[in-house]
């Protein structure tokens, strides 16, 4: 064969699959840890790393029938072989649905706690900064353990993972002068490149979970979740 027309054939292949990749969109940035959404976002939308998202990798590396017997307890192995995947979006309203009536409950004890004291004193508002919650089953995430950019395995819908995240909707609190701060806990996803937390190659990842209100002008510092640690 013509080198010229090898060439051609190479530059025109690779010309495809740059336009493609062009033509595909961006997953999803709304939070700052997370990006893309698997219940939303199309399957192979371009991630943080200028990539698509690896969904042929993970659908052969996770219908494989030696992924199981590779990286789970036998015991483990037989409930994941014989059990059926909740529909994702039974799941979604009901982790919405769970965390509201959690909120609501812990919400309705305090306000009614603080009534009882204060009868006779002007009501304050529920809630200082105002917030906003939904569910997302994120498609990259940072790494908690080493700060590096990992990709949370989603696979719709047998392998879907879900979290409940809260933002800030408001920079400046209402009654106590002061600043609306974001708040964030870790949660444990399946990623690629494996994780070093558990055997099933799970890392930690940081999601939104809520705003809290810090007075402008206070002299302390917040508690570092480091103090929790037992002094050696």
């Amino acid at each position: 064969m013509n080198s010229n027309v090898l060439f051609c054939k190479i530059f025109f292949c690779l010309a495809a699959q740059s336009i493609a990749s062009q033509s595909k969109e961006s997953c999803s940035s709304h939070l700052k840890y997370l990006y893309g959404d698997a219940l939303t976002d199309d399957p192979d939308c371009i991630g943080p790393n200028g990539l698509a998202y690896p969904k042929e990798f993970i659908a052969r590396t996770f219908t494989n029938k030696d992924w199981p017997n590779n990286y789970l307890q036998s015991n483990r192995r037989g409930r994941l072989m014989s059990q059926q995947t909740l529909d994702p979006r039974i799941v979604q309203k009901t982790l919405l649905n769970n965390y509201l009536t959690a909120n609501e409950q812990e919400l309705n004890f305090r306000t009614a706690k603080a009534a009882m004291k204060n009868e006779n004193n002007c009501p304050t508002p529920a809630r200082l900064c105002k917030t906003r919650y939904n569910t997302t089953a994120p498609m990259y995430g940072v790494s908690l353990t080493s700060g590096q950019p990992v990709t949370i395995v989603q696979k719709f819908p047998d392998l879907l993972q879900q979290v409940v995240f809260e933002v800030c909707e408001s920079s400046e609190c209402d009654v106590v002068r002061g600043e609306c701060t974001q708040t964030y806990v870790p949660y444990l996803f399946l990623v690629i490149p494996l994780g070093p937390v558990t055997l099933t190659g799970q890392d930690y990842v940081l999601v939104e979970s809520g705003c809290t209100c810090r007075p402008k002008y206070s002299n302390s510092n917040p508690p570092s979740p480091i103090s929790a640690l037992p002094t050696t």
